[in-house]
């Protein structure tokens, strides 16, 4: 038989620390980072071929959503041509997801080097995953697109956290815009 060596008091704690009583979590530090934090946290330049499948990861992540087998096509289109696309003239429009079609951002933002940019992009592959998986089907439109847009937007909002962008979003629209106009 073997001796074991005597436990220090210290040595009984830091067990005591990594032991959950019964009925509670145990927390622990995961010292490897992810994919997500070293490819979409930093801004060295990604390809439109790179970019996408990272940020559909990044959405298996961050979202109810599985990942997609298919990605949506991504459009680059000059300012005003965006803008009479979603408002038909000018307005604040920096991207718009049109199911079938795919993704149109605007020409100048950039994902592949900003992080706020790259927020856009993945606000608007909520969108493609929400059609994808029939997301609030069955709601009246206007009362559907406030639901997607809220959770797009917190997504998005949840994603800029991660990556540590000091830069943050806000949805202000209220549900009962739904109420006054008949979408």
């Amino acid at each position: 038989m073997g001796c074991s060596a005597p436990v220090s008091a210290a040595e009984k704690q830091a067990a005591a620390d990594r032991s959950p009583s019964p009925g509670m979590y145990g927390t622990y530090q995961n010292d490897s980072p992810t994919r997500f934090d070293q490819s979409l946290g930093d801004t060295n330049p990604m390809t439109d071929a790179q970019l996408l499948p990272a940020l559909l990861s990044a959405l298996d992540q961050l979202s109810k959503y599985p990942r997609p087998s298919t990605l949506p096509k991504l459009h680059r289109l000059p300012s005003s041509e965006l803008q009479n696309l979603v408002c038909g003239g000018p307005c604040a429009a920096l991207a718009i997801y049109r199911p079938g079609e795919g993704i149109f951002l605007d020409e100048k933002l950039k994902p592949e080097i900003r992080l706020f940019d790259r927020s856009v992009l993945l606000h608007e592959l909520v969108h493609y995953l929400q059609d994808l998986n029939n997301q609030h089907a069955d709601m009246k439109p206007c009362s559907r697109w406030y639901h997607r847009e809220q959770e797009a937007y917190a997504i998005q909002k949840n994603f800029l956290v991660i990556v540590g962008s000091p830069v943050r979003v806000g949805y202000s629209a209220h549900q009962s815009t739904c109420d006054d106009v008949a979408r």
